[in-house]
C-alpha cells in the first residue's frame, strides 16, 4: 500500500469515526430531553432562543441545521405547547419572529441539567487532556466548513504546531508498519527477529 493510499485510508477511517461517534453521542444526549416531551431539534429551538432572544424562523432553521419546512414542523409542535409564541413584524408581514415564552424558559430550565448530566456522564470517559484536543481538532474542521467562524481559541500557529505534529505521527505510523511487515514476513521466513533491526 503506497503513502497516498494509506493517507487516503487513514482519512476514511477518521471520518467514519467521527460521524459514528457524533451520531451515537448524539443520540445518548437526545435520550436525555425526551422525558421532558422535547425532541433534539426542539430543544434545540428552545435553548437558542433563551440565548439569542426573539429570533427570525429562519434563522433558527440555518443556526439548527433545519429546513423551512422541518422548522416550521418543529416551532408549530412547539406553539402547541405554548412553549414559544411566533409574532409577525408590524411593517413587513412576511417577517416572523419566534419568541421564548414564560412556559418555555420553565421547560428549559427542567430539561437543561438532565441534558447537561448526560453530556458530562459522556465526557468523563475522556481525560482533561483528550477532552481539550477533542474540541481543538472539531474547531479546526469546523473553521474548514464554516470558513466565516473566526474563534479566539485556536490561531494560526497553533494550527501550524498541530499540522506539523499530524504529519509526523503519520510518518511513524508508515514507519511503523513497515517494520511490522518486514517482522511477519520474517516469521514467515523463519529469520531471526535480530536481523531485522540491522
Amino acid at each position: 500500500m503506497s503513502k497516498g493510499e494509506k493517507k487516503r485510508r487513514r482519512a476514511l477511517d477518521a471520518y467514519w469515526a467521527l460521524q459514528r461517534a457524533a451520531s451515537l453521542a448524539a443520540e445518548h444526549v437526545d435520550d436525555a430531553v425526551h422525558p421532558f416531551g422535547l425532541s433534539a431539534s426542539q430543544y434545540g429551538v428552545l435553548d437558542t432562543l433563551q440565548k439569542r432572544g426573539p429570533t427570525h424562523q429562519q434563522e433558527l432553521a440555518e443556526a439548527l441545521g433545519r429546513s423551512k419546512a422541518q422548522m416550521t414542523a418543529i416551532i408549530d409542535a412547539l406553539e402547541a405547547r405554548g412553549v414559544v409564541r411566533r409574532e409577525r413584524h408590524e411593517v413587513d408581514r412576511r417577517f416572523i419572529s419566534v419568541y421564548l415564552t414564560e412556559a418555555g424558559h420553565v421547560l428549559l430550565a427542567e430539561a437543561a441539567p438532565a441534558r447537561t448530566d448526560a453530556v458530562v456522564a459522556l465526557m468523563r470517559e475522556l481525560s482533561g487532556e483528550q477532552k481539550t484536543r477533542l474540541t481543538r481538532l472539531c474547531k479546526r474542521l469546523l473553521r474548514v466548513l464554516d470558513p466565516d467562524q473566526r474563534d479566539a481559541d485556536v490561531d494560526d500557529e497553533e494550527s501550524s504546531i498541530e499540522s506539523d505534529d499530524a504529519d509526523a505521527a503519520d510518518d511513524a505510523a508508515d514507519v511503523a508498519e513497515a517494520v511490522a511487515v518486514e517482522v511477519d514476513e520474517a516469521r514467515a521466513a523463519d529469520v531471526p527477529p535480530s536481523t531485522i533491526a540491522e
